[in-house]
């Protein structure tokens, strides 16, 4: 009995011994597997990756494919363009000149109707308001005179009503070359103030130096000889001068120089006409 017992014992152990190897087969089957899914797994994914890069390629390829089309376009509309402004700019160099003519000549033509009347071809009420203006201020930093005269043609009126308004036009014209003619400074300007009345602007001038010009102005005037049968001055054409000078000061209106000067104006005209009147004022 003993006998049988201890073969049994020898017969089971080798049986255990394959048993526990084929278990371990099994357990290293299993982790094969495991790690093979795992590399299929990762193996999808990159697939999966790529197949998601490939299609990002494929857009932007379409989208580059669109926008080189679309520049080849614009470049053939720009080269179309270009040859047109390429004949419109010969066109124009080989007018040049004549087009810079023109435009100078219409500058000129506006710069002189918006600062030269047109009937004395002098300066206009708008030319002498801007360069008082501006005399004003300068001088008023420099801290030296400035003075105006006011004209005005003695007994106009009738002279129109004598001789009649084309003969009193050309009478206004004599006036105004020849108070022109009596100021010689860049910066002097003689203008039309109104209707008979001409403005005299000299910078940098006391009340000596205006009367000077003043009584020189008149004696131009008086030189014309210019008939005036209904002036109750003389038989000729005559001009009345008020003259105010002052030191100018910027919170002080140029305006102030001018009622000024009117106030002479009206003295020499109630003194008689035809003479300079300084406002000592």
């Amino acid at each position: 009995m003993e006998t049988e017992n201890h073969k049994l014992i020898d017969a089971e152990q080798p049986l255990a011994v394959t048993i526990e190897s084929l278990r371990h087969e099994i357990s290293e089957l299993r982790n094969q597997n495991h790690k093979l899914r795992e590399q299929l797994t990762a193996k999808i994914v990159h697939e999966e990756q790529l197949s998601k890069t490939n299609n990002e390629l494929q857009t932007e390829i379409f989208e580059r494919q669109q926008t080189e089309a679309a520049l080849r376009l614009m470049l053939d509309r720009l080269s179309h363009e270009k040859n047109d402004l390429e004949i419109l700019l010969d066109t124009t160099t080989s007018h040049s000149d004549r087009i810079e003519t023109l435009m100078y000549d219409k500058a000129l033509s506006l710069a002189r109707e918006v600062t030269i009347d047109g009937m004395t071809q002098i300066a206009n009420r708008r030319a002498f308001d801007q360069r008082l203006a501006t005399e004003w201020q300068r001088l008023a930093r420099e801290k030296m005179p400035i003075a105006i005269l006011l004209c005005d043609v003695d007994f106009f009126k009738r002279f129109n009503d004598r001789y009649g308004h084309p003969a009193g036009d050309d009478c206004l014209r004599a006036v105004a070359k020849s108070i022109e003619a009596c100021i010689r400074r860049p910066a002097d300007l003689a203008a039309r103030y109104g209707g008979e009345e001409f403005a005299v602007i000299l910078p940098n001038t006391d009340r000596d130096g205006a009367t000077f010009i003043a009584e020189k102005v008149c004696q131009a005037v008086n030189k014309l000889e210019i008939p005036h049968e209904a002036s109750y001055v003389g038989g000729f054409v005559s001009i009345s001068i008020g003259i105010a000078s002052i030191l100018p000061e910027r919170q002080v209106s140029p305006r102030s120089l001018i009622e000024s000067a009117d106030k002479a104006l009206y003295l020499a005209k109630d003194q008689g006409r035809n003479r300079v009147v300084f406002n000592d004022e």
